[in-house]
């Protein structure tokens, strides 16, 4: 079996499944009585909280989908219980059978906006204890369908249809006009809820998702290969196989649509309703699909991008930003889904915030480091390949990550330094400067004359002036102090290079020069001073002697 056939037999499979009856199903109570208001009751605090209804008939939404349930089952009995009359069960049960059939052949309604609170909607048009479905349209008019708030003596109020309703019941079901789809089936099919009916009704839901989903590929593929062409003569340098892969969800976009449209032609309203559900699940799983996709196409063009321009350290903050919107984007989807189906997304949400806040508790270090780790890619104090100094520690860094900066030190050994700490850490930049200080301090010995001092200091001074590699305006000589090891004298200048490795040459030539200034001056560089203390042993009476 391919893999087209496949997904088509889960797409008729989900259509299928939903279209069972999802509705609760309760126990028979007592049939419908007349309308009656409310009664006045003792306090709420005295009175016991009332029993809920068995078939579900509390809120109008409540009523509406227990009646089509009991009547997709063909259990007219129960379906008779969701009407408001006082006929025999007979008549009743042909009734409820009736007002079926025309729910089904004319009534669009999306049971999702239903009200589900006890009171309903409460329209001021309608007046108290009255809600409206829907109309259906026949031949002499509109059919309004009605709600009725009914109260049972001491029962609590249910929701039913309405008298007026089925009063023009049978006239409007002598008018219906059969669907598109029944006039192309026999007249034994179409008539009552059978076992051939029901068969029928799948057979078009398969039929429909089939013809969709084959529709979708042939549509697809027909775009993809005009688009492919399109791109060949307008942007030949644009690489087809990347935004190719968002024509995968796109074919599940198109089936949706197509399933969505066809769920509007099915025989039932209920196959309808969850038609409409299980279209719009595939439509927005589609779109949040082809969003991630997207997302990741833009990522990985992006982060090619600044691997081009060497800006490798941002590669890292474009991966994790893509990540953490492709995340966003499934979430919202999810929600999405979630809202479709029904589901009431208020405890979702709170739950959501409850639990974010757990984790955000219980990975405070992780998410100290990932922010971190943000902070240090942005601000950019270091990059990649960067000679600095951060703390105590010196090296250059190789990596930085999500977690923690690594940094190779001077010792050939690694250091992975958290980003939580490197975003509080003071970081020296050496590759960041734009010249190198020559500061040195020659000690000359206490021998040297003032001549001879002038001489050293006057050509020290010519020797960084006219250096080429040597900036002149903060270059300078001079006498610093006189110490017991002799006279020292302080040369400072900056060097106009950025790199160690041109650094180190002009500072070795400038020694060896200063050296032969020094000794073309008469003088030397002062050795250190060594005291050296001499004592006699003590001799066996404790004296000791001089020698």
């Amino acid at each position: 079996m391919t893999h087209s056939a496949r997904a088509a037999v889960v797409a008729v499979a989900v259509l299928l499944a939903g279209a069972r009856p999802v509705f609760g199903q309760n126990p028979l109570s007592q049939s419908a009585s007349k309308v009656a208001p409310p009664a006045a009751g003792a306090p709420a605090a005295a009175a016991p909280s009332p029993a809920p209804d068995p078939l579900g008939r509390q809120t109008p939404s409540g009523a509406v989908m227990g009646f089509l349930a009991a009547a997709a089952k063909s259990d007219w009995p129960r379906a008779a219980k969701f009407l408001d009359t006082r006929l025999p069960p007979d008549q009743a049960e042909e009734l409820a059978r009736k007002l079926k059939v025309l729910i089904d052949r004319g009534l669009q309604i999306d049971l999702n906006r239903l009200s589900r609170v006890p009171e309903g909607e409460q329209d001021e048009r309608l007046g108290k204890n009255r809600e409206l479905v829907g109309t259906i349209g026949t031949k002499s008019g509109k059919l309004e369908v009605l709600l009725a708030r009914v109260q049972r003596g001491a029962e609590p109020p249910v929701w039913l249809f309405a008298p007026e309703t089925l009063r023009d019941v049978p006239a409007a079901y002598e008018e219906y006009e059969p669907s598109l789809v029944e006039r192309f089936l026999p007249d034994y099919l179409t008539r009552g809820y059978g076992p051939r009916y029901m068969l029928w009704s799948w057979l078009v839901i398969a039929a429909s998702s089939i013809s969709a989903l084959l529709l979708a590929l042939l549509l697809t593929r027909l775009f993809g290969a005009a688009l492919h062409g399109l791109l060949r003569l307008v942007a030949p340098r644009v690489v087809w196989e990347r935004w190719a892969s968002m024509l995968k969800p796109g074919r599940w976009l198109v089936f949706g649509i197509l399933l969505l449209v066809a769920s509007g032609y099915l025989l039932t309203a209920r196959q309808r309703f969850v038609g409409g559900r299980v279209a719009w699940v595939f439509i927005i799983a589609a779109i949040t699909w082809t969003g991630v996709r997207f997302l990741g196409c833009l990522v990985t063009k992006w982060a090619g991008i600044r691997h081009q321009q060497g800006a490798t350290e941002r590669v890292a903050i474009v991966r994790l930003g893509g990540r953490l919107l492709q995340a966003i984007a499934l979430l919202i989807g999810v929600l999405a889904v979630l809202q479709s189906v029904g589901i009431n997304l208020t405890p979702v949400l709170a739950g959501l915030g409850v639990g974010g806040i757990a984790v955000a508790l219980a990975s405070q270090k992780t998410l100290e480091n990932l922010f971190g780790g943000m902070m240090v890619i942005g601000d950019s104090p270091v990059r990649i390949g960067q000679f600095c100094r951060v703390g105590t520690m010196t090296g250059t860094v190789e990596d930085i990550g999500l977690r923690s900066t690594r940094i190779r030190t001077l010792n050939r050994t690694v250091i992975a330094i958290p980003n939580g700490d490197m975003a509080i850490q003071s970081i020296e930049n050496f590759a960041e400067r734009d010249k190198i200080l020559f500061q040195h301090t020659l000690t000359l010995r206490h021998e040297t004359t003032a001549d001879q001092l002038r001489f050293v200091l006057a050509g020290a001074r010519t020797l960084l002036y006219q250096h080429p590699k040597v900036e002149q305006d903060a270059a300078r000589v001079r006498l610093l102090r006189f110490t017991p090891t002799g006279l020292d004298v302080e040369l400072f200048a900056y060097v106009t290079v950025t790199e160690l490795e041109d650094f180190l040459p002009i500072q070795e030539d400038l020694l060896l020069r200063l050296m032969d200034l020094i000794e073309q001056g008469g003088t030397a560089l002062a050795a250190p001073m060594q005291t050296m203390g001499l004592a006699r042993d003590a001799g066996p009476g404790g004296t000791g002697s001089k020698g």
